[in-house]
């Protein structure tokens, strides 16, 4: 776009105002910027956009709906993850239940597929890690958790626990961790690339955590725009 001032073709990028691009011309000085297209997307359209999507659709039906093209969904869904904050959290935790999600990564026919280690309190998602089912998945995730005061920590007998879970707090039964276990089937239900007998499945680890990630900030009641 040339200067609406003097014409000149000559600019330089120089900010953005209002999720737009801001130029600047290098004979005048003139700062501008260029229009919405009338074809983009509104602010509107994405959020309800993000919100078909953790209410368990997948990108090609989000732009079915909406009428836009499902590379668009997945870029919108894409920066809100890119964007969101760390879940929040209290500082002092009495009770935590931990427990271990299996999914695929790049192909449904591979079952060597990515393991996924959740943590729950009081029903609220608190943090997770992602990775193998192994040791190293949970001593991630144990150490963002390293600085909170917790009381009790809950596991089944998956034998990965007990080899970075301090013994003084750690307790393996599974009639300890039925409300995590419930929590697991939430995100299989209402993320689609989680579900085992879909045409959706995780092409790349970015777009699992950021799912994962929003739908827990969903849950939680943490996202802004819907609250």
């Amino acid at each position: 776009m040339n200067c609406p001032r003097c014409k000149s073709p000559n600019h330089k990028k120089n900010g953005k105002i209002s999720e737009r691009q801001r130029y600047q011309c290098h004979d005048c000085g003139y700062n501008y910027s260029v229009e919405i297209k009338s074809t983009a997307s509104s602010a509107f359209v994405k959020r309800q956009a993000l919100q078909l999507y953790l209410e368990g659709l997948g990108f090609r039906s989000i732009g079915r709906i909406l009428g836009v093209s499902h590379v668009s969904v997945q870029n919108w869904i894409k920066k809100y993850g890119k964007d969101m904050e760390d879940l929040k959290s209290e500082n002092e935790i009495n009770i935590v239940e931990l427990d271990e999600m299996h999914t695929y990564i790049g192909n449904k026919k591979n079952t060597a597929g990515s393991g996924l280690l959740l943590i729950e309190l009081g029903k609220k998602f608190i943090d997770c890690s992602f990775g193998s089912r192994g040791t190293e998945t949970g001593q991630q995730l144990w150490e963002k958790l390293e600085r909170k005061k917790i009381g009790e920590v809950m596991t089944d007998h998956w034998k990965a626990y007990a080899e970075f879970l301090p013994e003084t707090i750690h307790t393996q039964s599974k009639a300890e961790t039925y409300t995590v276990e419930g929590y697991n089937s939430i995100l299989r239900h209402f993320l689609a690339r989680l579900r085992r007998k879909s045409k959706c499945y995780t092409k790349s680890i970015e777009m699992l955590k950021y799912s994962v990630i929003l739908l827990m900030k969903y849950r939680n009641k943490e996202l802004a725009m819907f609250n």
